[in-house]
């Protein structure tokens, strides 16, 4: 015969089991709602984190993230409309190799000028400009401002090419003036790293390949930052 501290603690397991099944079921069926809060606390946890054991928090959340992003892809219509599906085939390797050619460019470009990429910055702002970053960044631009724009532009009459043209510019524009480094050849830049991004997410009709191309320069900006500049 059970006891009634036994027939509590069952109760209470049962409950408990309960509200974490209910809360898993809402995270998996409702990632258009918990992808971008997803994204934000990731964001805010590992800005804030310098100390080694946030930062192991952060490199922990990051991957759920990572790994609950790739699951949803396409899953619901509100990520299909901001491009959040999976890229053409081929365009996985294709935004790898891509970010890595922009990040060329950019430090090509910054040799040229005689102008310096700064130093690494610490792990944890690493971490930042390689994953959830770039993932925010690119829902908002390549996503939901790239769908709108575009909508906008065909219900205007304005032709599938000329849309997507003028599309990538304006989100590349928007992207730019949004950082704060805005003086002179970091402005032209970024303007033409937001057009690469953009035209990723045209050519492969994926906000998640771009985001992929966006990590993958950041990563490798970092990295190249490190080299001399003459």
């Amino acid at each position: 015969m059970s006891s009634p501290r036994n027939g509590y603690r069952h109760g209470l397991n049962t409950a408990l089991f309960r509200c974490v099944r209910s809360f898993r079921d809402a995270i998996a069926s409702n990632p258009e709602l918990f992808l971008p809060v997803g994204c934000l606390f990731v964001w805010q946890l590992t800005a804030v984190g310098a100390k080694t054991s946030v930062l192991i928090c952060a490199g922990l959340f990051t991957a759920l993230l990572l790994i609950y992003a790739f699951r949803v892809l396409g899953k619901t219509e509100w990520l299909r409309r901001v491009g959040w599906v999976s890229p053409r085939q081929g365009f996985w390797a294709y935004s790898f190799i891509a970010g890595i050619a922009a990040a060329g460019g950019v430090w090509w470009f910054a040799r040229v000028l005689h102008q310096s990429l700064g130093g690494l910055p610490p792990a944890h702002r690493v971490l930042l400009a390689s994953s959830s970053g770039p993932m925010i960044e690119e829902l908002l631009f390549r996503g939901l401002i790239y769908w709108l724009i575009f909508e906008c532009l065909r219900r205007a009459g304005v032709s599938v090419r000329l849309a997507v043209c003028l599309t990538v510019f304006l989100t590349a524009l928007a992207f730019a003036l949004s950082h704060n480094d805005r003086n002179g050849p970091r402005l032209y830049a970024t303007i033409l790293t937001g057009v690469a991004f953009g035209w990723m997410r045209a050519q492969s009709d994926s906000t998640a390949a771009a985001t992929v191309m966006h990590a993958v320069y950041n990563l490798a900006l970092l990295l190249a930052a490190m080299l001399p500049v003459a």
